[in-house]
């Protein structure tokens, strides 16, 4: 009896979270972002994705916000596996925060085109994180990654910006950005924020301007931004000028 009610508890622990809501698409002023819940309305696991919003990267941010009552800031490689088999590691930060009711984590996994692609298939994963791990029943996902590709040729064109006339950077703009970089009045006062700058190279791919369009509404995170941009950003550029959006979000690491 013992032996057998351990044995369905494993098998109930096994199984994915399935929906408790339908997708939501949420059209912000400076993102595209589509999230549905899963689990227990007592203890909710959300699922979402930001699409990349860089004009030259069909990834995406995966969004995950579970309950976690221990603190701190995690990075590391996370393994993810599609309803198909694939299996795929990514990059992830994590970091707790407390909402009204419970503490949370929350984790940002970096996606890219090719793992989009195979997500269009699929219709379940599977997360391992080190220390946290779930499975989740998403069903299929190619209507809200339809709605998500509208969203954002939208998002762009809203900023001024002409999806065309991409320029592409040289290189992985994420390696123009170090912790090192951490203005020093911005630590003092434990600030941290997302920046969304839009940038405009000229025919030698050089950045001549960068103006920020959504703001981590902390100057010095956002002049370095900007600062860092002009000056270690190169791009290869197809026009007189071409455009590219960086989205950078600046993270105070443990320690």
């Amino acid at each position: 009896m013992i032996i057998t009610t351990m044995l369905a508890l494993a098998a109930a622990q096994a199984a994915p979270m399935t929906p408790s809501s339908k997708w939501v698409v949420d059209y912000r002023p400076d993102m595209c972002l589509a999230s549905r819940t899963f689990g227990v309305a007592a203890a909710p696991t959300i699922f979402g994705f930001e699409p990349s919003i860089t004009m030259d990267d069909a990834g995406a941010m995966l969004l995950i916000v579970t309950p976690d009552p221990h603190g701190g800031v995690r990075t590391g490689r996370a393994t993810v596996t599609l309803s198909s088999g694939e299996k795929k590691t990514l990059d992830y930060v994590s970091w707790t925060f407390k909402n009204e009711s419970a503490a949370q984590r929350a984790f940002e996994v970096s996606a890219d085109s090719d793992f989009m692609t195979k997500l269009d298939q699929s219709t379940a994963l599977s997360m391992d994180a080190g220390k946290d791990s779930f499975a989740l029943a998403t069903g299929p996902f190619t209507k809200v990654l339809a709605a998500m590709k509208t969203c954002t040729d939208n998002l762009l064109r809203s900023w001024g910006v002409d999806p065309a006339a991409k320029a592409v950077p040289m290189g992985n703009p994420g390696g123009w950005f170090t912790d090192d970089d951490y203005p020093s009045e911005a630590r003092r006062r434990n600030a941290s924020g997302r920046v969304v700058a839009i940038v405009t190279a000229d025919p030698e791919g050089h950045v001549k301007a960068c103006r920020i369009v959504s703001s981590s509404k902390d100057p010095a995170l956002d002049q370095q931004t900007c600062d860092l941009a002009r000056r270690r950003g190169r791009y290869q550029t197809s026009a007189a000028d071409s455009f590219a959006v960086l989205g950078i979000r600046w993270v105070l690491r443990d320690g």
